[in-house]
């Protein structure tokens, strides 16, 4: 089972790192990320693929290209709404 570690930095931010055990060589191993929800959700995807690495990441990788292709079509869908002027379109 993965688990969570925050850390509080001297200058100020928190990190967060997981932990988990390899599954093919038993070491452990860890990585640290900047949010908590990225933490949180990579444990939660390590736990779901008996501690996988290369599946989660796999996944994590897969969730993000989700997220970004919804954002860019949100804009497209919005700039239809808009009509924006040619000049406006060029500077884009």
């Amino acid at each position: 089972m993965a688990s969570i570690w925050e850390r509080k930095k001297s200058d100020g931010p928190r990190s967060f790192t997981v932990r988990w055990r390899n599954p093919g060589s038993r070491k452990q191993e860890e990585i640290t990320l900047a949010t908590s929800a990225e933490v949180q959700t990579l444990k939660r995807l390590l736990d779901a693929n008996n501690q996988s690495f290369e599946i989660a990441q796999h996944a994590m990788v897969e969730t993000q290209a989700h997220a970004v292709a919804a954002v860019i079509q949100g804009d497209v869908d919005l700039l239809v709404l808009v009509r924006p002027s040619v000049g406006t379109v060029n500077t884009y």
